[in-house]
């Protein structure tokens, strides 16, 4: 059983440092999330490791994604000065936006061939102490990939081998749309965002998904995206086209509002299984947890809120 909830480790030993990374780790398990959401080039190539780490003693209990094609980038004085940097955006939080753009570029994209793919796997597996992984997904990947037979084939051969349990795709809704609807049987599971700026597509995608196991992220859209929800959430309640019922809920007081809202938006009746928010801070974590558990709204009302959300807005 994957919980429905899932902990995103992107931040994990990049812009976290490895203390606050492990009190996520150690929160969101006790709080009863065993899906962990990884990939070869998060925190400087460190994530993994971390995530091993905990996982010691807890494998069979655990579901573990991980990710190819970008592989992280020799750190230098950059690597060293993280914990400088972790200081600057505590004491700046408007920092965190240039800090991920910093690290993505020591990053290298796109490496999306045979011999990336095994050797990336290994030295996954390595890191996370295991010898398989749950999901494996190729990073960001562009429409290219999908008519990589090759590589294609030696997913498929990592699937039968068992060093790989569900092989699949992250990217772009076109990209995903492409690999659902194109008849490519190994990839059983997809990652996307799923939030303001693409509801609509996150309500059609399921309907097409044919059992795969789809996973959203970056459910809130960034600043930009909870300002914008958050602006139309208000403009709803003011809408009368909208039942009275559900416009007495939305109460724009309520910090509850938006994770109900949205994660409840996402993972209601469109076919999404999961979905893998950042939530390092205690506080956030406590926060979707209880927007999963105790959702105000019925799926009659998220879905008519999805349709009334969706649709218009661009996200970051």
């Amino acid at each position: 059983m994957v919980s429905v909830l899932g902990l995103g480790c992107a931040a994990m030993m990049g812009i976290a440092s490895k203390r606050d990374s492990l009190r996520a780790l150690h929160a969101a398990y006790d709080a009863g999330i065993n899906f962990f959401d990884t990939a070869r080039s998060y925190g400087y190539g460190e994530s993994e490791g971390l995530l091993g780490e905990f996982c010691v003693g807890r494998r069979e209990r655990v579901v573990l994604c991980t990710k190819f094609g970008i592989l992280p980038g020799a750190g230098g004085w950059k690597h060293r000065i993280k914990p400088l940097a972790r200081g600057l955006i505590r004491m700046f939080p408007g920092l965190r936006g240039a800090a991920r753009r910093q690290a993505g570029q020591l990053h290298r994209s796109d490496q999306f061939s045979v011999a990336v793919l095994r050797t990336s796997l290994e030295t996954s597996l390595r890191e996370l102490r295991t010898e398989y992984v749950d999901l494996l997904l190729m990073h960001a990947a562009p429409m290219s990939v999908l008519a990589q037979e090759d590589l294609l084939e030696e997913l498929g051969r990592l699937v039968d081998e068992g060093k790989v349990r569900v092989a699949g795709i992250s990217g772009e809704p076109e990209v995903i749309a492409a690999a659902i609807t194109g008849g490519f049987g190994v990839l059983r599971t997809a990652q996307f965002a799923c939030n303001l700026a693409n509801l609509g597509f996150v309500e059609r995608i399921g309907s097409t998904a044919g059992g795969r196991f789809l996973v959203g992220n970056h459910p809130f859209g960034g600043p930009v995206g909870v300002a914008e929800t958050r602006r139309r959430i208000a403009a709803l309640a003011e809408d009368e086209s909208l039942p009275k019922e559900l416009r007495a809920k939305l109460d724009g007081n309520d910090p509850q509002l938006l994770p109900e809202v949205m994660l409840n938006a996402v993972l209601s009746g469109t076919g999404v299984g999961a979905i893998v928010p950042a939530m390092l801070q205690p506080q956030h974590l406590e926060s979707n947890c209880k927007a999963i558990a105790q959702c105000r709204f019925d799926a009659e009302e998220l879905g008519e809120l999805r349709r009334a959300l969706g649709g218009g807005f661009v996200g970051p």
